[in-house]
Order: C-alpha cells, then structure tokens, then sequence
C-alpha cells in the first residue's frame, strides 16, 4: 500500500546499516516455486462455535497482542502436553481463554478488562513480555469498538468496506494506541503497520474457511509484515546484508533498540526487498503479490536448521 510503501523508499538511499544484495535476490527468486505461492494453509482455525461477529472480533483481539515473545527462557504455554511459543502460543492462549469463560470477544468486557483476568489468559512458564502494554491495548480496542462501533467489531470492518488498504489505514488512524506503527527516521516519518495489515489476512481466511461469505478486496496492496523472522530469512538467503558490527550485535543476541536507525533499516529494507521481489517475478511471468511471498517466507523460516543466523532482538509492541 503506496502509505507504507512511500514512506519506506525514503529509507532505502539512505540505509546505511542494511542494504539489499540484487543478485542474491534474483538468485533466491529463482528457488520460488508457485505451489509455495499458492498452497498457504490458514493460521487460524475454523471453530463452528464461534459466529462471524466472534470469528471477525478474534481477530482484532489476537493482532492487538500479538509481539515480542523472544527471552530467555521464551514465553512457552503448555496446551494438551504440547508446547508452544511466539504467535502460535498466543493463539492458542486466546483459545483457552475463551473456552475457560473469558469474555474476549467482548468489547464491553475488552475495555475493562482486569490485571488480574489477562494473567490468568496468558499464564504460561513466565509472565510474558510488555504484560501491561498488552492490557492496555486490549482496553483501548474494547473502548473504542464500543464507544464508537456499539460494541460491533464487524461494524468496523463494514466502515472499511472490507477493502483490505482501508482498513489497515481506519486501524492506524482511529486506534493509534492498539494498531499504529510508525517510526521517526532521520526527521522522515515510517510506516510499517505490520500487526493491522494482519488483520484483512485473518478476514480472508475466513471466507477461505468457510465462516465468513466475504472476502476482502485490494489484498494484493498489502506490502510484507516487518517483523523479526522475514528479516532474519532474507539474511539467509543473502538478500538482506548487514554491516559487520550490526551483523555482529545480531549475531551475538544484543538488544537492537526498538526506533534506532539500525532497527528501523532493517524492517524498511525487508519491506522493499520484498517489493523488489514482487516485481522481478511479476516481470518473469509469475504473478505475486508481497504478502504472499511474506507468508511463503514466514513457512520455511518454521523450518529451523542448525546454521541459522539469529533473528534480530527488538523489544517492541509493533511486532
């Protein structure tokens, strides 16, 4: 989407920490086969007991909550002696927590929401990282759908004509303090909305599952999510390369500060990088958009070998 997109080529002639190796990237392109393209199987899953309203409020609820999870130990819930961690674990926290009486669909319940209920719904090894960031963004999205939605989180979507740009934008601008996700770059201003442009993918799972008769429009705008593991495959792949003192502080699991120019290169270049990608298998007669080869990337980087270069550690509620 050109609001992203725009803000982020400001970055690319003056990164100075990360650039983006052309031949590597076509090279990688090269490995891309279309059934990656096309065979994404939906994160979520379909539950017959919740209705559309809950399917699409669940939706809101989990991507409101959804970051930073690394530590050491990791944030790790125990599920039917299975465990899990990252976002995986946090939906299925948000499924336990519905099946255990929370109200969570609720933007009446959302905006009051105690201390005391949230760290029973995300009681887990350790008390997870930013804990009071999450309640307060939980509060502020209840407040809002129902002070100004009545209480209708589908009425929000309806606003938005299910028009996947105009909701990542309504989403930034009316809920700055659950969704915006922007940074100051050398007196620019960043856009990335990486947990909001989540939200239209969640909407057209739903009708690929069944649960929802709409689907949403203008997907194909939606750029790649900056988060930490689409940076960390395109480094494998050579794609991205870092200076050899960011390299280093990575390599070495050093906090890279959440707003710094080298954290902010690194999410802007993943997003053009992945345009570029976009582009050059457009031009080669594969047709793509950068969300599907966000995804694609997001599957094998579930692959984990012992080679791996570390992702980069930002603490930060955009991802």
């Amino acid at each position: 989407m050109d609001r992203i997109l725009n803000s982020v080529e400001q970055v690319v002639g003056r990164s100075r920490h990360v650039s983006i190796n052309q031949r590597a990237l076509e090279a990688f392109a090269d490995t891309i086969k279309p059934e990656e393209l096309a065979d994404v199987p939906p994160f979520f899953e379909k539950d017959d007991n919740l209705s559309l309203e809950q399917s699409i409020a669940f939706g809101f609820v989990y991507n409101a909550v959804n970051f930073s999870y690394w530590g050491n130990p990791k944030w790790t819930i125990n599920i039917d002696s299975e465990d899990y961690d990252g976002g995986s674990a946090m939906l299925r926290a948000v499924q336990r927590g519905i099946k255990s009486g929370y109200d969570l669909l609720s933007a009446e319940y959302l905006r009051t929401i105690s201390e005391e209920d949230l760290q029973h719904i995300l009681q887990a090894n350790i008390e997870i990282p930013l804990f009071s960031e999450r309640l307060a963004r939980l509060r502020a999205l209840g407040e809002h759908i129902a002070t100004h939605y009545d209480g209708s989180f589908t009425a929000f979507v309806d606003n938005a004509e299910w028009d996947a740009v105009k909701l990542v934008e309504h989403l930034a601008d009316e809920m700055p303090a659950v969704y915006n996700d922007e940074e100051s770059y050398k007196s620019l201003l960043v856009k990335f909305y990486k947990r909001a442009q989540l939200l239209p993918s969640h909407l057209h799972e739903l009708k690929q599952l069944g649960i929802s008769t709409h689907d949403v429009t203008s997907m194909d705008k939606l750029t790649a999510l900056a988060d930490y593991k689409i940076p960390q495959l395109l480094r494998k792949y050579d794609v991205l390369q870092y200076t050899p003192d960011l390299a280093s502080r990575i390599n070495n699991l050093t906090e890279i500060p959440a707003g710094s120019e080298e954290e902010v290169e690194i999410r802007a270049m993943t997003v053009w990088a992945v345009e570029l990608l976009a582009r050059h298998l457009k031009d080669n007669a594969l047709p793509v958009t950068a969300i599907q080869i966000d995804h694609m990337l997001w599957l094998r980087g579930q692959q984990k070998l012992p080679d791996d270069k570390p992702y980069h550690r930002t603490r930060t509620t955009a991802y």
